[in-house]
């Protein structure tokens, strides 16, 4: 990739493996030695089997209006239809931002420190990593589980039931589309729509799962920058003004790269947590109303799958504003006292900025911390509960 052979391998390995999902559904963030053939044939083949399965996807829904559908299936349908929208709009938003996001990594990346460490510096920040690596092997392998599960738990039941148990029934397909031909007409065509269907929903899932950890990974990577600087400020010996310097233009930095930050995906957390409490309540209401253990887990994974990235962005959304607000108690806690009054001054200047917070919003309106997540799934519960009661009363 450009650009990026002189930021350190910590860094940018995390970010290598978001940029490798999202190029799975042709979205290079940076250009990529490639053949320029392969590379519009695979963009071509994404985007024309996205196009036709949101089509597909569309008409169907539309059977909800015309109020054909009963509770229990209309859960199902939206469930399904609000994540794809929602990955695609993710999507539009890093294309459309792809170089700002350069940007934003090749100055951090820049800034990521390797050498001139304290002891406590280098364990904070190799604890910081580890953690970061851990939350992106969690987050990948329960998604990636989680939809083959979703995915292949139709087929397993249509092959179980025809062969196994010799039963006449109909040959289940992942989603609810509408297709201009009968895709169970017979077993050939049937496998193709399932072929097709499994392939647009994982360029759907890569994009979702690209975008969201990338996010995830530049906040954590701030926070961290934050946190090594606040040591620096303990550290510090009082008079030491050339370095003092160095820390405040530092600290400027990380500010203006979590605003540029905030710029790029407040559009997308926007996007994060308006969806959210749809998805995650109606795949909550199918899992109950589901006929069967294998439905019911499928749709108890998806749910897992819609929580587990909206905790992971309220976490690190608020280990990046105490970090940045963290500052200012560095420098309460150095010997400033000892200091003439113009490093006083300079230190001051520090905790008058540290008052506000660095952090991320929806639409530069509501911060993201943790209380996020709690008010998120608190509404989730009570659409949820709501949902729950009516069909409950149709039943």
């Amino acid at each position: 990739m450009e650009d990026l052979s002189n930021i350190p391998k910590e860094f940018i390995e995390p970010i290598r493996l978001c940029l490798n999902l999202l190029e799975n559904c042709s979205i290079y963030v940076y250009t990529k030695k490639i053949c320029i053939w392969k590379r519009y044939a695979h963009l071509t083949q994404n985007v024309v089997s996205l196009v036709i399965y949101m089509i597909a996807l569309t008409m169907y829904f539309g059977i909800v209006f015309r109020g054909d559908l009963k509770l229990d299936e209309i859960a199902y349908v939206v469930s399904v239809y609000v994540v794809s929208i929602q990955a695609i709009l993710k999507a539009m938003v890093v294309v459309l931002k792809k170089n700002e996001i350069k940007v934003i990594i090749l100055q951090l990346g820049s800034m990521w420190r390797t050498e001139d460490l304290t002891e406590v510096q280098i364990n904070k920040k190799n604890a910081l990593l580890k953690r970061l690596k851990f939350c992106y092997a969690v987050f990948y392998w329960i998604n990636m589980i989680g939809s083959w599960q979703y995915i292949l738990a139709p087929l397993l039941e249509t092959v179980f039931r025809k062969f196994i148990l010799q039963q006449e029934c109909e040959l289940l397909l992942p989603f609810c589309c509408s297709f201009p031909f009968d895709p169970t007409g017979n077993w050939a065509r049937y496998i193709g729509v399932y072929i097709f269907e499994t392939y647009s929903m994982f360029r759907i899932i890569f994009s979702y799962i690209g975008t969201e950890f990338l996010m995830i990974i530049l906040c954590s990577h701030l926070a961290t920058a934050f946190i090594l600087l606040q040591e620096d400020l303990l550290n510090i010996k009082p008079g030491n003004l050339s370095y003092l310097k160095f820390i405040i233009d530092s600290h400027q930095k990380l500010i203006s790269l979590t605003q540029q930050l905030d710029d790029v995906f407040d559009k997308v957390i926007f996007i994060n947590l308006t969806s959210a409490t749809i998805s995650i309540c109606f795949f909550g209401l199918s899992a109950k109303v589901a006929h069967g253990a294998l439905p019911m887990a499928t749709n108890f994974a998806a749910v897992l799958c819609l929580i587990l990235p909206l905790f992971n962005l309220c976490y690190y959304g608020e280990m990046l504003r105490e970090s940045s607000a963290g500052m200012a108690e560095s420098v309460y806690n150095n010997p400033w006292y000892r200091g003439d009054l113009r490093y006083q001054k300079l230190l001051w200047f520090i905790i008058m900025r540290s008052q506000k917070p660095c952090c991320l919003t929806s639409m530069k309106y509501s911060p993201i911390t943790l209380n996020t997540f709690t008010t998120v799934l608190s509404t989730t519960w009570s659409y949820f509960s709501l949902a729950s009661s009516v069909y409950e009363g149709e039943s």
